[in-house]
């Protein structure tokens, strides 16, 4: 690592040397002078005197020329950003969450390509406007071609982490920054980006430095797991509790063992000097292991890192290994009546991300994160407000992945009771607890090994449970409440959250090491009013709600009403309305006139009923959701008579669903008898379709 041009200590990299000198002889004099040789006694490095040299000679910049940055056209912009891939979304998450651990710093965030041009930027907003000055904004070119010395362009030209404090800015108009950046590559060694903060702090801030070569290398990280989905991935490390960290070394190979790739980590660990010298060479070689051994790793599916077979007297590296994910993993039946039927069916299915498709930026970049990690042992964590769909993202991730047959559980962390969360999810013997069932329980982990288990809301779990569930993630064991003997399993864990992790982590409410082995890759769910799609999104709910079997389509005017709404519940509440809509429509055709602006606004009439909150401060979102709803629940079953077989079918719930909302909206018929249906606490074990449904909890609502 390139450290700051200047270590001889904080008074030293204050810049309070330099700016007195700088009083007495202009910038453009002291530059001259340094290239020259004639100020050896100044604290400049050489690489910030090759770079000065380079903006003099090569690129014929003034040092006092005042620049206005130049920018790229948007649509040059747009296709930078396709072509770094996933690197983008992925260098996202962990610019935000820099910008957690910067705020109030005064700083701005930049991920660069390589040529120099910033294609997303975070920034503090007490910064925004000396940001804007400087020329920090998406789409501005910094090589070092353009702007001369500085931390983006510098990093770029030397392909080393740096800090360019103040004065070892070449263009007079940027000594006023310190800039800490370090560069991203592939899995070949190419350079790919650039990560970047920039402030106006007075004393050049090595740990910052620190941080943004950390982060650079989460992101090289992670681009490189999800780009390798032809090859099989080797992660290793001489520790054990090493492997899945961010200091894991990884090595993708082919099916003949040769490698194709490696990070950093993988190349310091081995002793080898650059990419080019490790990609080529033999994998059983290189670890000193036979191929078929690696390859026998990879098959038997192991989540734990197991220990390689190492010559007499060298210490044992300790690996996982993961198959390459089939490019055809589920090929249609070629014989039979049966079969070809299942084929059809498979066809419909064999992209079940499709479901998440969109044509909002947002929503299209973590559709391909999720399609290049759907099958690594890889955790996904998805963040965004209640409503937003992450349910259903999770759902759409295990039915794309080679767990589809497997079991998807779903555990609502905030929705159970805290003193029956451990058993929920670990389950028990018989006995282990006053209350505990007869026969015991196996828990949610269990019933889910072989497949998905979702995690929602998994900033409400108690801070005791989440040190239980690190172990699981990390030993793959369970051990029951009352158990003396942990059971094996293999379980891929979503977790989701509406909340922010670090925040959660800086108020001491989550434990950080269980967020980073959670946070393998982050996918964030925009809210409805910041969807550039939000017509398409209409119009595919109307599709999803009326059935393939009944063709709706859907009026402009009412389109552009819907599309003005700012939506406060998100997709779930949006969902409502439109059933709403299709349950009372008198049409195939829905217009203006099938809709209610009392639906939006939560306001109702007072012989309608509606649905209660539990708490005040939520009393608007209730009413909301509540209204829409509630009048479509209560139309519906009069047309039909209160025969809840046929509203069930109508609405498109199953009988167990009609029966929980009506529990909820307080529906209730009067009866000669003085009965009256206020749901059941018996549910109906059976969904529309007769097979048996597995039990729901809160957090199948509204996914």
């Amino acid at each position: 690592m390139l450290r700051a041009p200047t270590q001889g200590g904080p008074d030293e990299r204050s810049g309070d040397a330099m700016q007195t000198r700088l009083s007495t002889q202009s910038h453009a004099d002291l530059i001259r002078s340094v290239i020259a040789g004639h100020r050896a006694g100044l604290p400049i490095d050489e690489v910030i005197r090759r770079s000065w040299s380079r903006c003099l000679t090569t690129y014929a910049l003034d040092p006092y020329q005042s620049k206005r940055p130049n920018s790229v056209e948007h649509a040059d912009l747009l296709a930078r950003r396709q072509r770094i891939g996933a690197v983008l979304p992925i260098a996202r998450i962990e610019m935000e969450s820099l910008g957690k651990l910067l705020l109030h710093s005064q700083y701005s965030i930049m991920l660069t390509d390589r040529d120099g041009v910033i294609l997303s930027y975070v920034g503090d907003p007490a910064f925004a406007a000396t940001a804007r000055r400087c020329g920090f904004r998406e789409g501005v070119v910094w090589s070092e071609q353009e702007l001369g010395t500085n931390g983006m362009g510098t990093c770029l030209t030397t392909q080393r982490p740096i800090v360019i404090h103040r004065a070892e800015h070449f263009l007079a108009q940027n000594i006023q920054l310190t800039c800490s950046a370090a560069p991203i590559f592939d899995m070949r060694g190419q350079l790919l980006a650039a990560l970047d903060i920039s402030g106006a702090s007075a004393n050049a801030q090595t740990h910052t430095l620190a941080l943004v070569d950390m982060a650079a290398q989460n992101v090289e990280n992670r681009a490189l797991l999800s780009a390798c989905r032809d090859y099989y991935v080797l992660r290793f490390h001489r520790c054990a509790e090493f492997v899945s960290t961010p200091g894991e070394g990884v090595v993708a190979f082919d099916e003949a063992g040769t490698i194709k790739g490696a990070n950093r980590s993988a190349l310091e660990l081995l002793r080898f000097r650059d990419h080019e010298a490790l990609c080529g060479q033999r994998v059983d070689r290189v670890f000193e292991t036979p191929l078929a051994t690696l390859l026998q790793l990879a098959a038997r599916h192991r989540f734990r890192p197991e220990p390689l077979q190492s010559p007499l007297g060298r210490r044992s590296w300790f690996a996982m290994v993961q198959a390459p994910v089939e490019s055809q993993r589920r090929a249609l039946p070629s014989a039979g009546t049966a079969g070809s039927a299942a084929g059809s069916a498979r066809t419909a299915e064999s992209d079940p991300l499709q479901c998440l498709h969109s044509t909002d930026p947002v929503m299209q970049q973590s559709v391909e994160v999720l399609r290049r990690v759907i099958d690594r042992d890889i955790s996904v964590l998805l963040l965004g407000e209640t409503g937003t769909g992450k349910g259903y993202c999770a759902r759409a991730i295990h039915a794309a992945s080679r767990r589809a047959e497997k079991p998807f559980l779903s555990v609502n962390c905030g929705a159970i009771p805290e003193p029956l969360i451990e058993s929920e999810l670990f389950g028990h013997k018989p006995g282990a607890f006053t209350g505990a069932a007869r026969d015991g329980s196996v828990g949610r982990i269990l019933q889910a090994n072989g497949g998905t288990l979702f995690l929602d809301e998994i900033g409400d779990m108690p801070l005791p449970l989440q040190a239980r569930l690190l172990n699981v993630i990390e030993d793959r064991e369970v051990l029951p409440l009352g158990g003396t003997k942990a059971i094996a399993v293999d379980v891929r864990i979503i977790s989701a959250t509406q909340h922010d992790p670090v925040e959660l982590i800086a108020k001491g409410q989550f434990r950080d090491d269980l967020y980073y082995r959670l946070n393998g890759i982050t996918v964030r769910m925009p809210p409805v009013r910041q969807r550039a799609d939000i017509p398409d999104l209409i119009r595919k709910l109307v599709r999803m709600e009326a059935g393939t079997e009944n063709a709706v389509d859907i009026d402009e005017a009412l389109l552009e009403r819907l599309a003005r709404y700012s939506w406060p519940g998100n997709v779930r509440q949006l969902r409502n309305v439109v059933r709403t809509m299709l349950a009372l429509r008198s049409s195939d055709r829905l217009t203006l006139a099938d809709f209610n602006d009392s639906w939006l606004t939560g306001a109702t009439r007072a012989e309608e009923p509606t649905m209660e909150s539990g708490s005040p401060a939520a009393a608007d979102v209730e009413n909301v959701l509540g209204s829409a709803e509630c009048d479509a629940l209560r139309r519906t079953l009069e047309a039909f008579h209160w025969n809840i077989s046929a509203a069930a079918s109508r609405l498109h719930l199953s009988r167990r669903t009609l029966y929980r909302k009506m529990h909820r909206h307080g529906l209730a018929r009067a009866v000669p008898t003085g009965l009256a249906i206020v749901g059941r606490e018996r549910e109906a074990t059976h969904d529309e379709g007769g097979a048996r449904a597995p039990p729901k909890g809160p957090a199948d609502a509204g996914q």
